[in-house]
């Protein structure tokens, strides 16, 4: 049975595949003592705080043909955007006007800005006094080293799927090894990095979860994220059924179970399927939630999944009082 002694004992020595599987199967009161176990130690780690980051999705033309994302390349129902730079400063200085001092730009991956463009960006945005994370997919080598010297700091690049096989099959034309070589690239360049789990693709099995938490562990992830798969509207997957929130909110719990001290987000899928489903995800050890602050006239066209929930401060400034947190700014966190 899973109690406190037993994750005690657990986190002291460490955990093996058959202990994060039994984490991942658990019943409902089991799971109680994993979610008090993830909060305590992120409060060790952490204190009693949480943070709010701000995304703009700025591009959402993709080169890549992903099966479960609604802006795959053969998707002719999405309508394209892209922001300019004068646009993406205003979405910054508003963040920044609300005390918000993190900023994540998002795109696909996408062909149709230059590196030279996205660094002067960063630049203006770092001139506000925000740091700057980057979720932009794979890039050249260079554009990295751009990237950096115009200062972003932190890259996401999610792995989706542990399973190479149905990494394969979900990403046509793409291999897990070159996108986990991507991943080590950007270490090398000096960025912290951060990877994340698409829980709910058809196929996926709990040894295969086992894997994600395990490779993240072997990536030493300074942001790891769990998004639940929600079915995009022209995609060949778009009857599929959505990623089941427990079993969700469970992996929450084992990554800052067994990672111990990345930045953990409540993903906007939970409260998707989930009301509260965000506060959830605190309650299971997060402590970061991000803002959409793509304009609404344009935000539905970046469809990652059909009828998104999209964050806003009120939302998020709640959340993270109804979990007993208290909110900072990510320099503030990380001390």
């Amino acid at each position: 049975m899973i109690d406190e002694e037993w994750l005690d004992r657990r986190i002291s020595r460490g955990f093996d595949r058959a202990d994060l599987r039994r984490i991942l199967t658990c019943d409902h009161s089991e799971a109680e003592a994993v979610f008090e176990a993830a909060r305590r130690l992120r409060e060790e780690v952490f204190g009693r705080k949480a943070f709010i980051r701000a995304v703009v999705e700025f591009d959402n033309s993709c080169h890549c043909n992903c099966l479960y994302c609604g802006m795959r390349r053969e998707n002719t129902e999405t309508v394209r955007f892209k922001l300019n730079a004068d646009q993406i400063l205003s979405v910054a200085r508003r963040a920044h006007e609300n005390g918000i001092r993190t900023f994540f730009l998002q795109s696909a991956e996408s062909d149709d800005y230059g590196a030279g463009w996205l660094a002067d960006v960063i630049t203006r945005i770092r001139e506000l006094g925000m740091g700057v994370i980057l979720c932009v997919g794979i890039h050249e080598a260079g554009a990295l080293d751009l990237w950096y010297e115009a200062g972003a700091r932190k890259f996401i690049l999610k792995h989706e799927t542990a399973d190479g096989e149905l990494f394969a099959k979900m990403k046509p034309g793409a291999t897990l090894e070159n996108r986990l070589s991507w991943l080590r690239t950007l270490r090398e360049k000096g960025f912290d990095i951060g990877s994340g789990t698409l829980l709910g693709l058809p196929g996926q099995t709990i040894d295969s979860l086992v894997s994600d938490l395990v490779l993240m562990k072997e990536l030493e992830v300074d942001m790891s994220s769990v998004a639940l798969f929600l079915p995009a509207r022209g995609t060949p997957l778009q009857d599929q059924p959505s990623g089941d929130v427990d079993l969700g909110l469970r992996f929450v719990a084992a990554l800052r179970l067994y990672l111990g001290d990345p930045l953990i987000p409540a993903t906007s899928t939970f409260e998707r399927l989930r009301e509260g489903g965000q506060l959830g995800c605190f309650q299971a050890g997060a402590n970061v939630i991000t803002v959409n602050m793509t304009p609404p006239g344009l935000r539905d066209d970046y469809q990652l999944y059909t009828d998104r929930f999209y964050v806003g401060l009120r939302h998020a400034r709640r959340t993270i009082e109804r979990a007993g947190l208290e909110e900072t700014t990510e320099s503030d966190l990380l001390g």
